[in-house]
């Protein structure tokens, strides 16, 4: 099924969009957080154990119903090896990490998009994003419209290449990776130290003068609907891991909790 993009939709309209990271590799953990009620999910190649065939399980346990949330995946790197069997497999987006010149952000375009715009391989008479074939006549121009092409900036080199990676065209979001931006200045993990603020506040102006949509993570002090009220357009509040372990330290503490008359 060939569905149209939610995500890239609001972006278009200017409505804030929450997301899920998947961690685990766990086709479960997909499936219970797809109908949680997040506007996407991320299924990570990037840090996760997750190999492409246990990826495409967890898009199929999330589902491709017509409520359900956009899904998408972080690569590991924009080579095109790696690019077109993640778009084959049916993801409805991609995020590129660390990304820090144009020519990065050409390649992954390049890789993404079939010709005369990019180098994609014609692989859609058989695959899976194009119903193995089913699909195939209406997929070549479903992805070039409905394919969101997603910039990580996480350092402080991708920070000043802002400008000139937004002038590539096909780049729908920069996505501001926190954690990362923190280590390139020699301060990881430090969210309230000066000069992380002022790297991410600079980060945050440049996407935002680039006319190309802002997405980030929520940190310590700025939750989801701060970070909307920054004009971020895409915010992640999490990960299957992170909300598994959550969970089970809460219900530990309540159980351990000396009960009240």
């Amino acid at each position: 099924m060939l569905r149209p993009n939610a995500v890239k939709a609001r972006l278009a309209r200017r409505e804030p969009s929450l997301g899920a990271w998947l961690f685990m590799a766990s086709p479960p953990a997909a499936e219970l957080l797809s109908h949680v009620g997040f506007d996407a999910l991320i299924v990570d190649l990037e840090h996760s154990p997750a190999a492409l065939g246990e990826a495409v399980d967890q898009l199929r346990a999330a589902g491709g119903r017509p409520d359900g949330p956009t899904l998408l995946a972080r690569l590991p790197n924009v080579e095109a090896a790696v690019v077109k069997p993640v778009l084959d497999m049916g993801v409805e987006g991609l995020f590129a990490p660390a990304l820090e010149s144009a020519d990065e952000v050409e390649r992954l375009v390049r890789a993404a998009y079939y010709p005369p715009r990019g180098a994609r391989g014609l692989h859609y008479t058989v695959s899976r994003a194009a119903g193995w074939g089913a699909d195939s006549a209406a997929y070549p121009d479903h992805a070039a419209d409905q394919t969101l092409i997603v910039v990580m900036i996480e350092s402080e080199k991708g920070v000043a290449a802002i400008p000139e990676m937004a002038a590539v065209d096909g780049v729908d979001m920069f996505f501001i990776g926190p954690l990362d931006l923190s280590a390139s200045i020699g301060v990881a993990g430090e969210y309230d130290s000066p000069a992380f603020m002022e790297l991410w506040g600079e980060a945050e102006r440049r996407i935002l003068e680039s006319g190309v949509a802002l997405g980030g993570t929520i940190l310590p002090g700025h939750p989801a609907q701060r970070l909307f009220e920054r004009q971020y357009a895409f915010v992640t509040v999490g990960a299957d891991a992170g909300f598994l372990r959550s969970a089970a330290v809460s219900a530990l503490d309540g159980a351990r909790r000396p009960a009240h008359d």
